[in-house]
């Protein structure tokens, strides 16, 4: 009986080794002779479509792998379609062919791999003749999902006038082209450069008169109009589809010309600057490397204090940059409130030598004006070192007179004095005099 039993058991190991074989089997490389037919095959495409084929494969026996269709601009590798052959016959397929930016009539190739378990390839290839489709109109749709027929003004070029904003925001879309076209979506990416693709974000366009033409080259991407601003002679770059920027040193009390928006709709901050009669800007602050945000959408600047490709933060002397984070303070208005999120905090102008400076109107928490940067009702905030959590004060003073208007809690958040409410319409300036040294600072707060 003992012996029985361990017949059954040593025949029952011996499946479970069969079993486990079969599992770990892998295919010899080699061997086999993939066989592939190209049925249907275009030899003419347009860029832009989804081109069909047919492609009949087999082997001597060997088990086939995958089926790859490749298509190469120039040498280089643009698009590719991978079907699972499990079985010898026929398969039909699509392949991509890329839109993109300034590429000309011409011969691309188009190349099928087939392959078999053992790694063993077959290869063909075919020459594909490419233009760019001649579309008959294009279709702007902005952000509401309004369309507006974009006629053709020669080739590749695309038009439409209208009564749209200042700041027009679309996207732009093709009609198919074709027996095997697309629609096609031209929007910008994330490093704001024009792009196909339904993910695309929205074009930015902007113009300045009542009606406006709106342009797409759809072979250079050139398009228009567009917001061309400069800062002090400098071009700003686009940050995305609402924010240029530009980073330079800037001298206290220097005349800054500001190009390619009507400045006297912007809101600048009275910290930062004055706005002149002859369109100009006053730098106000001590002189330094400063990174400036101009927001189309808002119309207004944000500004922070640099060093090299980081924020500054505050040195042991007192110099530098503050940062002010928390709830009743925001800018351009409380509609935008900093808030305790690190990143999003405000850079303080420090006006002289170790003073800082924050100016603005008192007013409601939802629905502010620009400008209003005090909530009347409440107010909870701090001064931080840097953008973030980190370094802080240790210890602040109220200067005389302030504690009328604010008080200090144990960790140093300013809040308003009990009872008290803010005037809403007044100007209220905050400032920091960090002259007697970092761990001796005076807040003061004060109605204008």
């Amino acid at each position: 009986m003992m012996n029985k039993i361990k017949k059954y058991i040593g025949f029952f190991l011996c499946l479970v080794a069969v079993v486990a074989c079969k599992e770990d089997y892998e295919y010899p490389l080699g061997g086999g002779n993939p066989i592939m037919t190209l049925n249907e095959v275009p030899t003419t495409a347009l860029f832009g479509d989804s081109i069909p084929f047919n492609v009949h494969v087999s082997d001597d026996g060997k088990a086939l792998s995958t089926l790859k269709a490749q298509l190469y601009f120039s040498g280089d590798l643009v698009s590719e379609t991978i079907i699972r052959t499990k079985e010898y016959g026929n398969y039909n397929g699509k392949i991509y062919v890329p839109f993109l930016k300034n590429i000309p009539d011409g011969t691309a190739q188009l190349k099928f791999v087939l392959e078999n378990v053992g790694m063993v390839k077959n290869e063909q290839q075919k020459d594909l003749a490419l233009s760019r489709p001649d579309f008959p109109y294009l279709t702007l749709v902005d952000s509401d999902g309004e369309e507006y027929r974009m006629e053709k003004e020669s080739l590749y070029h695309y038009s439409v006038t209208g009564n749209f904003p200042q700041a027009l925001r679309a996207r732009i879309k093709s009609p198919k082209v074709g027996e095997n076209g697309n629609e096609l979506i031209f929007g910008k990416s994330v490093d704001n450069q024009i792009i196909v693709g339904e993910t695309a974000d929205l074009i930015s366009f902007s113009g300045t008169e009542t009606a406006y033409e709106v342009t797409l080259n759809v072979l250079t991407y050139e398009h228009g109009p567009l917001v061309e601003m400069t800062f002090d002679g400098e071009d700003m770059i686009a940050l995305d589809a609402d924010s240029y920027y530009v980073q330079k040193t800037l001298t206290q009390g220097q005349t800054i010309q500001v190009t390619g928006v009507e400045l006297a709709e912007w809101w600048v901050d009275p910290d930062y600057f004055i706005k002149g009669t002859d369109g100009g800007l006053t730098f106000l602050p001590m002189s330094g490397e400063y990174r400036v945000v101009a927001d189309t959408e808002s119309k207004s600047f944000a500004i922070a204090r640099m060093e090299g490709e980081n924020e500054a933060t505050l040195g042991d002397d007192g110099h530098g940059a503050l940062w002010l984070m928390g709830w009743g303070v925001g800018s351009p208005s409380l509609d935008s409130q900093f808030g305790w999120n690190p990143g999003a905090a405000y850079c303080v102008a420090e006006i002289s030598a170790k003073k800082y400076q924050f100016t603005g109107i008192a007013g409601p928490e939802q629905g502010s004006s620009l400008g209003q940067r005090f909530r009347t009702d409440y107010l909870d905030f701090k001064f931080f070192f840097q953008n973030g959590w980190g370094g802080e004060f240790s210890s602040l003073t109220l200067a005389a007179g302030s504690e009328s208007l604010i008080k200090l809690t144990s960790s140093w958040n300013i809040g308003l004095a009990d009872g008290v409410t803010l005037e809403e319409g007044a100007t209220y300036v905050l400032t920091v005099d960090l002259t007697g040294g970092n761990d001796n600072g005076v807040v003061s707060f004060a109605k204008r």
